[in-house]
């Protein structure tokens, strides 16, 4: 079996150094195979330049904590470049396929926010993004938090379903990748949904704690999902679900407590 471990959202920011401690300390205890960073990582990514001790201190634990780091980008860190990633060992893609399984960031599933979807269209273009790093850090520094201040205050005035995943395009995903698991971050909404074509499990943002998946695999054969929280001093399971070939559909098992390994 290969054991995944997916977290997204931890939203690091130097101004809050607890919070790398937390997050190495809580996945350090988490023994797997492959480790996938699901997006918004990073508060605010600026360029490579504007890194700071404690980002490349936790990218050197997690290109080290497995054999094989994925970094999915997001929407708060989406110009983290392959190649300053390559020297931790972390490998860039923009989303992961396992067997039956798909793994994204999640804001491509909130196609009602048209809004930030015109916005991604234009700063994903390599002309926008050429043209932004040029710009010096100081410059960059304050467009980014011009941008976060923006942000917060369209997610104060706005419906809070108008950011959330759309159904429709949940189908879309799930039927182009032909996959019955999806994993996502983003919206910030952890839970594990029954969808009519299998289930989507969505990871929580971050403070001290954090809500994750495990998925063991063994092929599309056999999968088990399980969401645990995880702090600096404890692992909780909070759901698990497992499908075998052979079954219609996939079977919650009653687990609860302590995360054993």
């Amino acid at each position: 079996m290969i054991r995944t471990l997916i977290i997204s959202d931890l939203h690091l920011d130097p101004g809050d150094a607890a919070r790398y401690d937390a997050v190495m300390t809580g996945v350090r205890r988490i023994q797997c195979d492959q480790l996938v960073l699901a997006g918004d990582i990073f508060e605010a990514w600026i360029g490579s330049d504007g890194a700071c001790a404690l980002d490349t201190e936790i990218l050197s634990f997690f290109g080290t904590h497995t054999d094989d780091t994925v970094f999915l980008p997001g929407n708060r860190d989406f110009l983290v470049s392959s190649e300053w990633l390559a020297q931790f060992q972390i490998r860039l893609a923009p989303s992961l396929a396992l067997p039956g399984t798909l793994v994204i960031h999640g804001d491509e599933l909130c196609t009602d926010d048209h809004a930030y979807q015109t916005f991604k269209a234009e700063v994903r273009q390599t002309a926008w993004q050429q043209a932004f790093l040029a710009k010096p850090l100081a410059e960059r520094e304050a467009i980014a938090q011009g941008l976060r201040q923006a942000s917060r205050e369209t997610q104060a005035n706005r419906a809070e379903s108008i950011g959330d995943a759309v159904e429709s395009t949940i189908d879309l995903w799930m039927q182009d990748f032909e996959v019955d698991l999806l994993i996502h971050g983003h919206t910030h909404r952890p839970a594990i949904h029954v969808h009519t074509m299998g289930l989507r499990a969505v990871t929580s943002d971050w403070a001290s704690a954090g809500i994750a998946f495990v998925l063991d695999h063994d092929g599309c054969d056999k999968r088990k999902l399980t969401m645990i929280e995880i702090t600096p001093t404890a692992i909780t399971t909070r759901a698990q679900w497992a499908y075998t070939d052979g079954m219609p559909e996939w079977k919650r098992n009653s687990v609860s407590g302590d995360w054993i390994n």
